[in-house]
């Protein structure tokens, strides 16, 4: 029809955009909002970029930076019963209220239902468009934060992310260097290492970083053999901890990628009669607050989960004020706390 406009294409992305442009998909974002923090002779060329293109932002995006409800969307992995499981879990989700109430913002809580994809979480956030900004845990995946900035919305990631979008993180590298370093220094030299093959990807590739490169300080290099692989639960914790006992040489200590791993780890090997540390040592790893009340009490590597969703929230409403800009990755020490589950290896 003469005169009608022009559809939209949907090839056309903020992405496609920001490769045009040469810039990130964030500062298009921005630059669409009309937000603070972006260089006038980037705006000229984003939006050349986006005229270029035949871009057209949704109204819906455009309407953000304007009908601003001061409510912080959290997007958190799983139901909300499974992921209130995890300790580490329940301290972030403490420090996001924290956060965002010290700075008179209220929070949405959105979790995938058990019959849902984790996506339907970001969708659902997108459909009602009742937040100003969102905070996604890590662990949620990279392609729900890609909607949620294609459609507008400031996002902050509250732990590893490869996405150009502001993030808070512990230093797991450096955390498992120092718990690895710290069973060198016990003589341990069988070492074990209970990790995880599901999310969390960049902070599991980190940690195992660290364990590397603290055994090549020691002139070893990590025997592919007592690597074992869990789902960051109690009972895959005791599912590793029987594979690795019923090996000709059994590990002296286990180093565990998470403490509801180590906590396993410890219960399979009481239940097998083996003395905790006198015989093998255990560590873990975010020292949730369940560590120091165990039998023994948990070595565990401290992550300040409480102050990483502070931080995130912290961070997302100065970016929403116009009082922060986007920039690199924001990361908090960790820091090695020593109980009673390490002691020094028994000679062989």
């Amino acid at each position: 029809m003469t005169g009608a406009m022009k559809q939209k294409d949907p090839s056309i992305t903020m992405r496609t955009v920001a490769q045009r442009a040469g810039v990130s998909y964030q500062t298009v974002s921005r630059v669409i909002n009309d937000a603070a923090g972006v260089a006038p002779e980037t705006r000229t060329r984003v939006l050349a970029a986006m005229r270029e293109l035949g871009y057209r932002p949704s109204l819906a995006a455009r309407s953000l930076a304007r009908n601003r409800s001061e409510i912080v969307g959290l997007v958190l992995p799983s139901s909300v019963d499974a992921g209130f499981a995890s300790a580490h879990l329940l301290q972030v989700v403490g420090g996001v209220d924290r956060g965002v109430s010290d700075n008179d913002y209220s929070t949405l809580l959105s979790s995938p239902k058990e019959s849902e994809t984790e996506l339907s979480a970001f969708r659902r956030l997108i459909r009602q468009r009742t937040v100003d900004g969102v905070l996604v845990e890590a662990s949620m995946g990279e392609e729900g934060v890609e909607l949620l900035v294609e459609a507008g919305y400031p996002v902050t990631v509250i732990g590893h992310t490869a996405l150009d979008v502001p993030s808070v993180h512990p230093d797991d590298e450096s955390g498992a260097y120092v718990a690895v370093q710290h069973l060198l220094a016990l003589g341990h030299r069988r070492i074990a290492v209970v990790t995880s093959g599901e999310g969390r990807g960049l902070a599991v590739r980190a940690r195992m970083a660290g364990c590397e490169r603290a055994l090549a300080d020691a002139g070893l290099t990590l025997d592919k053999a007592l690597v074992a692989t869990g789902d960051w639960s109690i009972a895959s914790g005791r599912a590793a901890a029987g594979r690795l006992l019923d090996r000709e040489q059994p590990p002296t200590a286990y180093f565990c990628f998470n403490d509801s791993m180590a906590i396993g780890v410890l219960q399979l090997l009481r239940e097998r009669g083996i003395d905790v540390p006198r015989e093998v040592s255990v560590a873990g790893f975010d020292d949730t607050p369940p560590a120091p009340l165990l039998t023994p009490p948990l070595t565990s590597v401290r992550v300040f989960s409480a102050e990483q969703g502070e931080r995130a929230a912290r961070t997302l409403i100065g970016i929403l004020r116009g009082m922060t800009r986007p920039g690199a990755p924001v990361v908090l020490p960790s820091q090695l706390v020593v109980r009673g589950s390490t002691a020094p290896a028994r000679p062989r």
